[in-house]
């Protein structure tokens, strides 16, 4: 079977949404890894994207918001299972269907993503959904998942503890494979609430190089080690401390009191990886064969499998 890696999930900005599982028992027993099924599913889109007028698309380009690109006629729709790397462990190993629409002009991709072997007879659970899609695409792939597989679709917001745990589960992986240089610098996006700050959105605190070293200490700024600090790294406590001291900002980042902020963390951005909590995620690695692109490819679908995770259990915490 003709099957694809991880590597084409990297290097891509996805918009990310929860799905409920699929059900596809009218048509097949199994959907993964099942070639005759994926097939079909893969004619189906096709003929319902040809039935609809998806030509002069406007693209999100960040640079020229009138800028239209014809699409030309859609040459090809494939979807193709998704095999985990070798070297993922049991709890972030990812596998699903990497969906690709190549177009005369542009190729637009989607994938379906789970970290657990939730298939059961006639339904398989893929929580999460990343697509690269223009909106207008977007909606129409999403209904027709919906229409196909009866499953609900729904935005996947991130909230700040999940993006602290992401960062410190990001940096750790990369701290063991003693290649944390490839973060380089840390901007993280602060968000307030129009309650304490109707004129402040959102504030960026940019982490330089050797600040981000000096933050990676063995301990935390007070020279303390609790047993869960000495389970993780200290970033986001020392970082929380920098901004207490230096900014005269008391915030609880991870959510470590169970009260509700008003500040919160919606954005981390880096050499490596892009997280947002509005529902946005890239992960970046170089066209190289080295130890530093192999940590990364790690450490990215480890990121990822959390994100997989938050997807199945649902958006239930509050920020």
């Amino acid at each position: 079977m003709d099957q694809t890696d991880l590597h084409q999930l990297f290097n891509t900005t996805w918009t990310i949404h929860r799905l409920s599982p699929l059900h596809h028992g009218k048509d097949c027993e199994t959907l993964l890894n099942n070639q005759v099924a994926l097939k079909t599913y893969a004619t189906r889109l096709r003929d319902h994207l040809t039935g609809d007028v998806l030509a002069g698309i406007q693209l999100d380009t960040g640079t020229d918001t009138n800028a239209l690109s014809k699409t030309g006629a859609l040459k090809d729709c494939l979807w193709q299972p998704i095999s985990p790397s070798r070297e993922a462990t049991a709890s972030h190993a990812l596998s699903g269907i990497l969906v690709t629409l190549e177009y005369e002009n542009i190729v637009y991709k989607a994938a379906l993503l789970t970290n657990s072997s939730n298939e059961l007879k006639g339904s398989t659970a893929l929580p999460l959904l990343l697509t690269r899609f223009p909106t207008v695409l977007r909606q129409t792939f999403l209904a027709f998942l919906s229409a196909n597989f009866d499953t609900y679709v729904s935005p996947l917001r991130l909230p700040s503890n999940f993006l602290c745990a992401g960062l410190e589960t990001y940096i750790g992986s990369l701290q063991r494979a003693k290649t944390v240089d490839a973060i380089r610098e840390l901007q993280l996006t602060l968000s307030f609430s129009s309650s304490i700050a109707p004129d402040l959105r959102s504030l960026n605190v940019n982490v330089s190089r050797a600040a981000l070293a000096d933050m990676l200490d063995a301990k935390t700024s007070d020279g303390s080690q609790s047993l869960e600090q000495k389970l993780r790294s200290p970033l986001i406590s020392n970082l929380t401390s920098y901004l207490d001291e230096h900014l005269a900002m008391k915030l609880d980042l991870d959510g470590s009191d169970q009260v509700k902020q008003h500040v919160r963390l919606s954005k981390v951005v880096c050499a490596s990886f892009v997280l947002g909590g509005e529902g946005r995620v890239k992960l970046v690695v170089a066209d190289k064969d080295d130890d530093e692109t192999k940590s990364a490819l790690e450490a990215g679908e480890k990121l990822l499998g959390l994100v997989a995770r938050r997807a199945a259990i649902g958006d239930q915490s509050t920020t």
